[in-house]
């Protein structure tokens, strides 16, 4: 696939593959081969059509396996957390990772809402100069569906959202705290609570302190200071350790580098 066509989807959107995801991820711990994960997908999913089943394969390994290798952190938190509120957080956070046009819908349309909410055709007029000459009912109705899925909109109405801000599950935290923060090091609060990936997920930036201190008691920092006019915290230990903290089933993380150099660029 040539780089400019693959560029194109990932900044496109579209088929939300949500309840397909959660279902098949979990065997990538035991399927880690793409190729052996692709025609475990082709095996289990219940479409009929085998060409509908070959496209499921082929965009699920778009999203979770980029670079030829597999997302086992999100493949062991699917697993570990089952069919719950928390794998579809998680599920969230890292289609907002492969998918930057739906992490700009996120930002800059669903957490702009008034509390009555807005229309479908008020994303689609949204849409309409960042993908000229493609689908903008496609990439609203995808993009609504999948956030829908996830927890992060209601839908009052045919064709109405409303954005749904919520405090985490301490483990989503636990998880995007991880992939953020690759390194053990101190990070001012400020600058976190200001990353993008926190409004993008909805989460109340009231709620950030609390759940540091969740993570300070779950063993995920080591200390949260304030010195002079900085208030910060020190984590504990590297990304990996702390995802093995978190997922004992994950398979060992340092076979999967380019995830936590994404996370290091992004926090810079």
């Amino acid at each position: 696939m040539g780089a400019e066509t693959q560029k194109t989807r990932r900044t496109y959107f579209s088929h939300p593959l949500v309840d397909e995801s959660l279902k098949c991820l979990p065997a990538a711990l035991d399927h880690q081969d793409p190729k052996d994960f692709r025609k475990y997908v082709v095996d289990h999913v219940p479409q009929n059509s085998l060409k509908g089943r070959q496209r499921i394969a082929r965009d699920m390994l778009q999203r979770f396996a980029p670079d030829g290798k597999l997302n086992l952190p999100l493949a062991a938190a699917v697993a570990q957390f089952g069919n719950s509120r928390a794998s579809r957080e998680v599920l969230f956070f890292e289609l907002l990772n492969v998918y930057p046009m739906l992490q700009e819908v996120a930002i800059h349309w669903v957490a702009e809402l008034p509390p009555e909410g807005g229309s479908r055709a008020g994303l689609r007029q949204f849409l309409e100069p960042k993908i000229p000459g493609r689908s903008t009912e496609k990439v609203a109705k995808d993009s609504m569906t999948t956030m829908h899925q996830c927890g992060k909109v209601a839908r009052p109405k045919v064709g109405w959202y409303r954005a749904v801000w919520a405090t985490p599950p301490t483990e989503v935290f636990l998880y995007a705290l991880a992939r953020l923060c690759p390194e053990a090091t101190m990070v001012r609060v400020d600058l976190f609570s200001g990353l993008p990936i926190h409004r993008a997920m909805l989460w109340p930036s009231s709620s950030i302190e609390d759940l540091l201190r969740e993570a300070e008691r779950a063993g995920h920092i080591s200390k949260i200071s304030r010195l002079d006019q900085y208030h910060q915290f020190t984590l504990a230990g590297s990304g990996r350790d702390r995802l093995k903290l978190l997922l004992p089933n994950l398979p060992n993380p340092s076979l999967q580098p380019s995830l936590f150099a994404a996370a290091e660029e992004e926090s810079q």
